[in-house]
């Protein structure tokens, strides 16, 4: 048993919590927690805070998930804008080594070599287009559960998340939500002015890294700024100005480093 006690990991936790674990290793993590008092406590903590979510969400637990909020849809719906992307770039290299050798390429995004990390802009511009417009299910945390918010996606997250305060821009925070980026989870923060008006902070973990530069992108009618900070990357979105949208960037990265 103390070698099984070693073997249990935060994953396994957070999967007991979540009731993810089948019946021999919920088993031997119980056992684990009897041996682990301050282990245990932190599982009740985190069963708390599921439950303090699932309280404020209770009205709705039973009605069905409109289709446009699938995970599953959302990102499979992101996975092939990437492939589309990946073939687009493709065949504009290919028209650059032809004869061009300069130009523009791709619809969604612009100049080549401008994004590092297309597919993780993308599907930042795409989340926000999906739920910004959305009136009751805009966010899964409303703003008046804030240290609740940030607890449960720094959890998901495995990283500390601080929620920027964008007040001094004339923006308050409407609330966020846990999103799926590929393999790993993604957390989205969305905030809005007095005319209704919404961006979005997207943010994702990476492992550390060095830090970049703010780098812009556009698609359709969004716009886009993002950048790597210590071990996350962030993505904002609105329709804004460039030099709007810069101008609350760096609010926001002196707030989250």
């Amino acid at each position: 048993m103390k070698n099984e006690s070693k073997s249990i990991s935060d994953t396994d936790l957070l999967a007991y919590v979540d009731g993810q674990l089948d019946e021999r290793r919920a088993a031997e993590v119980e056992a684990c927690l009897a041996m682990r008092p301050q282990d245990a406590e932190t599982v009740a903590d985190w069963r708390k805070q599921n439950e303090a979510i699932r309280e404020l969400y209770q009205h709705g637990h039973d009605a069905p998930l409109p289709d446009r909020l699938d995970v599953r849809r959302i990102s499979a719906e992101a996975a092939r804008k990437t492939a589309d992307w990946q073939r687009l770039a493709a065949a504009a290299i290919l028209c650059l080594f032809i004869g061009s050798g300069i130009g523009w390429y791709g619809h969604s995004f612009s100049r080549p070599g401008q994004l590092a990390e297309p597919q993780f802009v993308s599907e930042a511009v795409d989340a926000h287009a999906l739920y910004a417009s959305e009136v009751v299910h805009a966010v899964e945390v409303r703003a008046d559960k804030k240290a609740d918010l940030a607890a449960w996606l720094s959890r998901r997250l495995d990283r500390s998340i601080d929620i920027p305060d964008l007040s001094s821009k004339g923006y308050s925070l409407v609330g966020g939500r846990l999103l799926p980026a590929g393999a790993e989870p993604a957390a989205q923060l969305m905030y809005e002015d007095q005319s209704g008006r919404r961006i979005t902070l997207y943010i994702v973990p990476h492992p550390q890294g060095q830090e970049t530069a703010f780098r812009y992108a556009e698609q359709d009618h969004l716009k886009a700024l993002y950048w790597r900070a210590e071990q996350i990357s962030c993505v904002l979105v609105g329709e804004l100005p460039r030099e709007d949208l810069n101008s609350i960037a760096l609010d926001i990265y002196h707030q989250i480093t």
